[in-house]
């Protein structure tokens, strides 16, 4: 999730094709697909315009989630839409086919259309996201000529690795789980024992999140020289889809405002590491000040070999790779939104991280990560928020070879897309309960949590699993290119939820209580879905003697 998105462009570049898809398929009944063949073409009626689904404009999840079109096709169908086309795949056993066949696809097409529309890549440096025929593996395609330097696609997500699964994850999360236990330690402070009012929860969270993140990530220097980027940020991300669907900037001059600040509040950073960095202000870990995570100035060594690339081009790279933590953030923001609103599952997460909560001699409350990704009750809520709230398209193209997906043969250099939304919100892969009283747009953590044997004791504590869920929870995407961002993103949201909940009381009031997401044309399939609205509160420092 962390890094995914950028990875396949698997927000709005596909929502595009979705809109244009508008004009030209119908509802209709499927023509069965052949066995061991390419799947069979979803039916429409008329070349041009078919039967125009307006829904999608004004909700695109309704028109996804509608059991007549193609993307709940219990088997992969063939899209055309104009002059373009693209094979669905759902259904848990599809999706594991796909994800296990994916060794096979490359992500680059899609790559290069966000970096290009979104984060305002250069023409020279994009193409060289063309030129590279080399693949994603540590061998390069026979007949490849690429040289190392310039193998971009496989350079920069072995960097990823490094840093999210490799040697730069340890020190990365140490100075985040330092920078967000100061800085809701900071707002403890600043919070008195009395109820105050405070308008929007979810940017209480989100702002503290992103500080912690963005320090962690790049150091101090990009905020301080930059006070304006928290803002600019998150407004950039609620302009995603402005930029994907390529509008001129005349059309929306505030939109590419906020992109050019954001991107001017990288490259003045970027200067400044550069005119101050020195061996020496290394660290015993590699990071240091100046960069922040040794992820960058890596990226600065690796990118100034390759050609086309110069500050201007490693600012927009460098910028993809800070908004990509907007997910985990959001997510974070949703989970303690869940929790707050529901006063038993608050007492039962407050049982859980009080009973593993440290004290350092100066007060404050720190936690042990290792123990807080053994709580079940914790873990639950953050897979069902991920569940509930996970909104984007996983994108997948064979390269060099069709992929098999089980009796179905997809041509290379075919686009795929499996939707997020469908897979988690398909009733005949999750529990409902036992009368189904828990639908699958409703919150649920119960669909996480195995309570053992019917003559099992009552009190014996539920386990936490997503085992069987294979196929059914994608929100990281699946397969060898698996978001590499997973394994902070999950520790992410546990802690800053276990830190919130020991040093806050919070009450959402009621107007707030029922916030829905965001599923305009403009909000939907970025990732994690924010909130159409604010969620008013009133917050309290919590009476440590309670714990």
């Amino acid at each position: 999730m962390f890094y995914d998105l950028l990875r396949g462009a698997n927000l709005g570049a596909f929502s595009l094709i979705v809109i244009a898809a508008l004009c030209r398929c119908s509802k209709g009944r499927e023509k069965p697909g052949n066995a061991k063949g390419t799947p069979a073409t979803f039916p429409y009626i008329f070349p041009l315009l078919g039967s125009l689904p307006i829904v999608y404009l004004w909700n695109p999840r309704a028109f996804v989630l509608n059991p007549n079109n193609f993307f709940q096709s219990p088997h992969p169908v063939l899209v055309k839409i104009l002059t373009q086309e693209f094979y669905v795949i759902r259904g848990p056993e599809n999706v594991k086919a796909l994800f296990k066949g994916s060794w096979a696809c490359t992500s680059v097409p899609f790559v290069k259309f966000a970096l290009g529309h979104a984060f305002g890549l250069q023409t020279k440096a994009l193409s060289l996201y063309d030129k590279d025929d080399s693949g994603g593996g540590h061998i390069p395609h026979p007949g490849s000529t690429v040289e190392a330097r310039n193998r971009i696609d496989y350079n920069v997500y072995q960097s990823l690795l490094r840093f999210l699964e490799g040697k730069g994850l340890q020190p990365f999360w140490n100075r985040f789980a330092d920078n967000i236990t100061q800085q809701l330690h900071s707002l403890h402070d600043r919070i008195g024992a009395d109820w105050k009012y405070h308008a929007d929860l979810m940017k209480v969270v989100g702002d503290e999140a992103t500080i912690s993140i963005v320090n962690a990530l790049c150091g101090p220097h990009l905020l301080r020289l930059n006070p304006h980027f928290l803002q600019d940020f998150w407004d950039f991300d609620r302009n995603l889809q402005t930029y994907l669907q390529g509008l001129p900037w005349f059309l929306a001059p505030r939109a590419y405002a906020v992109r050019k600040r954001a991107l001017n509040a990288v490259k003045v950073w970027q200067q400044h590491a550069r005119d101050h960095y020195s061996d020496s202000a290394v660290g015993a870990d590699g990071d240091d000040l100046f960069w922040g995570s040794s992820f960058f100035r890596e990226r600065q060594e690796m990118f100034l070999e390759m050609d086309g690339f110069d500050y201007d081009a490693i600012a927009s790279e460098d910028f993809g790779a800070i908004w990509a933590a907007r997910n985990s953030v959001t997510a974070a923001s949703w989970t303690i939104f869940e929790i707050y609103r529901d006063p038993e599952l608050l007492d039962s997460v407050r049982a859980e991280v009080d009973a593993c909560a440290l004290k350092d001699e100066d007060g404050c409350i720190r936690f042990d990560v290792d123990q807080l990704l053994q709580l079940p009750i914790l873990q639950a809520i953050y897979a069902e928020t991920l569940r509930l709230r996970m909104h984007f398209y996983i994108i997948r193209m064979p390269d060099r070879v069709d992929l098999n997906i089980r009796d179905w043969v997809i041509p290379r250099r075919k686009v795929i897309v499996t939707p997020t939304t469908v897979a988690h919100m398909d009733s005949n892969a999750w529990s409902t309960g036992s009368y189904n009283e828990h639908p699958v747009d409703q919150f649920w953590i119960g669909r996480f949590l195995k309570h053992g044997s019917k003559s099992a004791p009552d009190n014996i504590t539920p386990t936490f699993s997503t085992k069987e869920l294979e196929g059914s929870w994608i929100p990281y995407g699946g397969g060898p290119r698996q978001c590499p961002g997973r394994h902070f993103a999950k520790r992410q949201i546990l802690l800053t939820a276990a830190l919130m909940v020991s040093l806050f009381d919070c009450e959402i009031l009621e107007q707030g209580r029922n916030v829905q997401e965001d599923f305009t044309l403009k909000g939907f399939g970025s990732g994690i879905s924010h909130p159409a609205g604010k969620v008013p509160m009133k917050i309290r420092r919590r009476n440590r003697g309670t714990m």
